[in-house]
């Protein structure tokens, strides 16, 4: 059931829940459905809308220190869905060595790749992604893992589409819109016992919870666990002096450039593939010995194109981009795709016959070079002494810088990746020439990062090294959960999203099996207590 705070102007809203889950982004449902499909009763509280039409959204706003991190505004959404809404959709897990291969200084991952990676396969089918490999090493054998990304539908890529069905159904979880979360109250055991949820336009919900899931995205979650702390006078998370800290990113830019190149025989080979109904992509992670031998972080790299002008790739993008964000396509975007027919056929005949995407006609090819930054505890987010938001919170404040030392993996990669590929049977295809930014920090931070943030709620073996404990537990708070890449002490070489879906779908199991063991309510009170709840207050049904 869909409901929206910011239609209840000046009400004072009451509820209880098993769980309550803060953020109705891609963690945040995936944990929420599974948990009301165990019985479990749910609110969620989204701070966005049904969507979020323009690309950045008030709320987003932060104080800046150091280096703009451009994934602070760019890259968050607040609506149902969040950032499914707009991502591109790439889908991997981590490598092993992601997780267990350390250098001096790193943070250690309190768990396996094995107790996350035990939900990849219920992933791949709730995202229509087939149960092929990952990786493709004899592709190019060597230093390089090669690694076929899995990308889902455009109308799978929303987790709000996904479960859209069961949102709406009245035994769905209770999802309101337009819910920022302000206020946290704890009992003398030091629990979360109510979070209050406001809309701009002064909607007020109380929700009392046994359990607390903070699912809002990296900085939001971090801001909305400082500002817990900071009206409790600073004693729940301060004293460890880890919340907040040690905020990373990868980093990327075009390294090289691709000259002889045959482009038929190239697009072939690293050209978004078909396969069934997801698409592929290749990338080239650093393997271990690499790794190893040179001290580097993880990463990747990839065949980037980019067009001066745009055409029917762009044409067609932007449509199925609509659909993702659940608009529909208007008059500029037909004629776009009429204007770019002769593209469209022959792009119709490489997806059908080659089973590949058709790189865009003038497109320019480079390689770019992705890179996973040191977690520096310096990097950090803190809450502002000065501006608050229009609900009367303090903004975030980050300060990100990109370091030498990143600079210094991504040049490093580089020079590793031009020798291999151009000592390989994939030379015949197109030869990479290093054509490194005389300025190589300060070309990686003015892209702002590639909004896989990380590190700031990180786990941990104990509430000195971590916020959260193997379970996403967080130490001082017992019944608050964190589903965030926030809680990933290193940033791995692949998209985070894959994991921290598995991440949310381990958590909300073990969030079914407290609740049951705690017997917080039987059904019939559940039916009961909803009814009571809902007297009189209309449901959103878009």
């Amino acid at each position: 059931m869909i409901r929206d705070l910011a239609a209840l102007s000046g009400a004072n809203e009451r509820r209880t829940a098993d769980v309550l889950v803060i953020g109705g982004g891609i963690a945040g449902l995936l944990a929420a459905v599974r948990l009301s499909r165990a019985g479990v009763r749910v609110i969620v509280a989204e701070s966005g809308g049904l969507t979020q039409p323009t690309d950045t959204h008030p709320l987003n706003a932060v104080e800046q220190d150091g280096d703009v991190y451009a994934g602070a505004d760019s890259g968050r959404f607040r609506c149902l869905g969040g950032t499914s809404s707009r991502w591109g959709g790439a889908m991997l897990p981590f490598l092993p060595d992601d997780m267990t291969l350390t250098r001096p200084g790193d943070p250690v991952w309190p768990i396996g790749p094995e107790v996350l990676t035990a939900y990849l396969g219920e992933v791949e089918r709730l995202f229509g992604l087939g149960d092929g490999p990952y990786d493709r090493p004899a592709l190019m054998p060597g230093p390089f893992v090669p690694r076929w990304a899995k990308w889902p539908p455009f109308r799978l890529r929303n987790v709000a589409t996904v479960f859209g069905a069961e949102l709406r159904a009245e035994r769905g979880p209770e999802v309101w819109l337009n819910a920022t979360a302000t206020d946290f109250s704890t009992d003398p055991q030091g629990r979360l016992d109510r979070v209050t949820v406001r809309s701009p336009g002064g909607g007020i919900l109380s929700v009392a919870a046994s359990e607390v899931v903070v699912a809002a995205g990296t900085i939001e979650s971090t801001r909305l666990l400082l500002l817990a702390d900071r009206q409790h006078d600073d004693r729940i998370f301060a004293p460890d002096d880890v919340l907040g800290r040690w905020f990373h990113d990868h980093v990327s830019v075009a390294t090289a450039r691709l000259v002889d190149v045959d482009r038929p025989a190239l697009n072939r080979v690293v050209g978004f593939g078909f396969e069934g109904r997801a698409m592929r992509n290749l990338r080239f992670e650093p393997g271990a010995a690499l790794r190893r031998d040179r001290g580097l972080p993880a990463g990747f790299v990839h065949i980037g194109f980019s067009s001066a002008t745009p055409g029917g790739f762009e044409a067609l993008r932007d449509v199925y981009r609509k659909v993702q964000r659940r608009e529909v396509p208007g008059l500029a975007d037909v004629s776009g795709l009429a204007r770019a027919v002769p593209w469209l056929a022959r792009a119709a005949w490489w997806r059908f016959v080659e089973r590949r995407l058709l790189f865009p006609d003038g497109a320019e090819l480079a390689v770019n070079v992705v890179v996973e930054q040191r977690p520096r505890p310096d990097n950090r987010i803190t809450l502002s002494s000065q501006r608050l938001d229009a609900l009367g919170s303090p903004l975030a404040r980050i300060a990100w810088r990109v370091h030498e030392d990143d600079a210094a993996h991504v040049a490093a990669i580089t020079e590793a990746f031009a020798s291999a590929w151009n000592a390989g049977r994939l030379s015949s295809l197109a030869r990479v020439v290093p054509a490194l930014p005389t300025d190589l920090r300060g070309a990686l931070a003015a892209g702002g990062g590639i909004y896989h943030p990380g590190g700031s709620v990180r786990m941990g073996f104990d509430p000195a090294s971590g916020v959260v404990d193997a379970d996403l537990k967080t130490f001082r708070i017992p019944n608050v959960t964190v589903l965030s890449t926030a809680v990933f002490p290193t940033g791995g070489g692949a998209n985070p999203t894959m994991m921290l879906m598995m991440a949310a779908l381990r958590a909300a199991d073990r969030l079914s099996r407290t609740c049951a063991g705690a017997a917080v309510t039987t059904v019939a009170t559940h039916d009961a207590q909803r009814d009571r709840d809902h007297a009189g207050t209309p449901s959103l049904v878009g």
